[in-house]
C-alpha cells in the first residue's frame, strides 16, 4: 500500500515547485504513472473529482414550500373561518385556489429538478492518464492527485495540474479568467507569487486545449481546484427572497393591518349600537375574509408558469419558479469581456467600401485580413464584425 504525504501546500503552490519535487510529495513515478491498486486509497483521501452535490429536496419538502408564502397562509386562515361560519361555498373556493396554486408550483419545480438530474447524468467525460506504464481512458471523476494527464488539442482539462512536458501548448482560459486570447504555457518554475492568470506552468479544470499537446501532474481535484473554489463560494452564498416574494409579503402585511383595523372599527361600532357580540364578530370576520384577494396567488403562479414554459422552449431550465420574475425584472446585465459568454471568435460580416457594401459569405472559414487584401486589392474599406 502506498504512503503519500498529507501536504495541502502542494495544491496551493505547485507553480513554485519543480516537477520532480511534486512527484516526490505525491509518491509518483513520472514515467509509469500511478498504480491502479493505489487509486481507491487516494479517492478515499481526496474524494472523487467532482463538486459536492447538494442534497436534493424531498418531494414532500417541495410540496410544503408551496405553502410558505404569507398570502397562502392568509388564505388558509380565511378558509378556516369560512368553514367555521358554515360558508361552505366560500371555504371550498378558497381551498380550490390554494390547491391549484400549490399543485402548479409543485409540478413545475419537480419537473425542473428532474430535468437538472437528467442533465447531470448526461454530463459524463473521460480523460487520458498514465497508470501502470500504460495510457488509459478513465472517467474524469476518478482522477486523483498524482495522476499524470495526457492532453492534446480539443481536450477539456478536468483537473488542476502542474505541467511537466509541453509542445506548443496553448490553453483557452476564458471561462476561468476572462482572458479572450489563448495562453501559451511552459514548464518553467515561477519563483514569485503571481496572479492566477500568470501561473503559466499550471493548467486548470474547466479550461480547454486549443493547440499543441502536454503532460501534467494532477495537483487538485473536485473542490480543491480553482473552479471548485468558485463553485463553493456560489453554493454558500445567501439566497434572498425575489422582488415578487418581497412585494407579496409586503402586500400581505398591509392587508392584514387594514383588515384588522376595519374589523376592529366595525366591532366597536356594533357594540356601541348595542348589537349582539357574537353576530358582530361573525360579520366582522366574514368581511375580513371577503377583503382577501383569493385570486392573487393563482394569477401570480400562472404568470410565472407561463414565463417558465416560454423559457423552456429556449432550452432554459428554471429550478425555482419565483426566479422567473427575477430574470424578467433585469434591466442591465454586466458581463465579462469576450470569451466568457461568447464563442471567443472575431469574424467579418460585412466590408463597406465607398461605392458598395459587400456581405461576407464565411461558409465556415476564417476571413482574415490577408484574404481580404487578396480578394480586394488596393481598396480602402471599413470592416464590420
Amino acid at each position: 500500500m502506498a504512503i503519500f504525504n498529507d501536504n495541502i501546500d502542494i495544491i496551493e503552490n505547485a507553480y513554485s515547485k519543480k516537477a520532480d519535487d511534486i512527484a516526490k510529495l505525491l509518491v509518483l513515478n513520472l514515467k509509469t504513472g500511478l498504480k491502479e491498486s493505489d487509486i481507491n486509497e487516494r479517492i478515499t483521501k481526496y474524494g472523487l473529482n467532482r463538486y459536492a452535490r447538494q442534497k436534493q429536496k424531498s418531494i414532500l419538502l417541495i410540496l410544503f414550500e408551496q405553502f410558505k408564502s404569507p398570502i397562502i397562509l392568509l388564505l388558509v386562515v380565511a378558509a378556516g373561518f369560512s368553514f367555521f361560519f358554515e360558508d361552505r361555498i366560500e371555504g371550498f373556493s378558497i381551498t380550490a385556489v390554494i390547491f391549484i396554486t400549490a399543485v402548479l408550483g409543485f409540478f413545475m419545480e419537480l419537473q425542473a429538478r428532474n430535468s437538472m438530474k437528467a442533465l447531470e447524468e448526461m454530463d459524463t467525460s473521460v480523460s487520458k492518464v498514465w497508470r501502470d506504464s500504460a495510457l488509459k481512458e478513465i472517467p474524469s471523476e476518478r482522477i486523483v492527485p498524482g495522476d499524470v494527464l495526457e492532453l492534446e488539442a480539443g481536450d477539456i482539462v478536468m483537473a488542476d495540474a502542474r505541467l511537466i512536458e509541453v509542445n506548443q501548448l496553448e490553453i483557452d482560459e476564458s471561462a476561468l479568467t476572462g482572458e479572450s486570447l489563448p495562453v501559451e504555457k511552459n514548464i518553467e518554475t515561477i519563483e514569485n507569487d503571481v496572479s492566477l492568470a500568470d501561473k503559466i506552468n499550471l493548467i486548470f479544470k474547466g479550461t480547454s486545449v486549443v493547440k499543441g499537446n502536454a503532460r501534467a501532474i494532477v495537483t487538485g481535484t473536485g473542490l480543491r481546484t480553482e473552479l471548485g473554489k468558485i463553485t463553493r463560494m456560489v453554493e454558500t452564498a445567501k439566497q434572498d427572497d425575489t422582488p415578487l416574494e418581497k412585494k407579496l409579503q409586503g402586500l400581505t402585511k398591509i392587508l392584514m393591518v387594514i383588515t384588522a383595523v376595519f374589523a376592529g372599527i366595525f366591532i366597536i361600532t356594533g357594540l356601541l349600537q348595542g348589537k349582539q357580540f357574537y353576530l358582530i364578530v361573525e360579520t366582522a370576520l366574514a368581511l375580513a375574509v371577503a377583503a382577501i384577494p383569493e385570486g392573487l396567488p393563482v394569477v401570480s403562479i400562472i404568470a410565472l408558469t407561463y414565463g417558465m414554459l416560454r423559457l423552456a422552449k429556449k432550452n432554459v431550465l428554471i429550478k425555482r419558479l419565483a426566479s422567473v420574475e427575477t430574470l424578467g425584472g433585469i434591466n442591465i446585465i454586466f458581463t465579462d469581456k469576450t470569451g466568457t459568454l461568447t464563442e471567443n471568435k472575431i469574424d467579418v460580416n460585412k466590408l463597406v467600401f465607398f461605392d458598395e457594401d459587400k456581405t461576407i459569405d464565411k461558409s465556415g472559414y476564417d476571413f482574415s485580413a490577408e484574404i481580404i487584401k487578396t480578394a480586394y486589392p488596393l481598396r480602402t474599406c471599413r470592416i464590420i464584425s
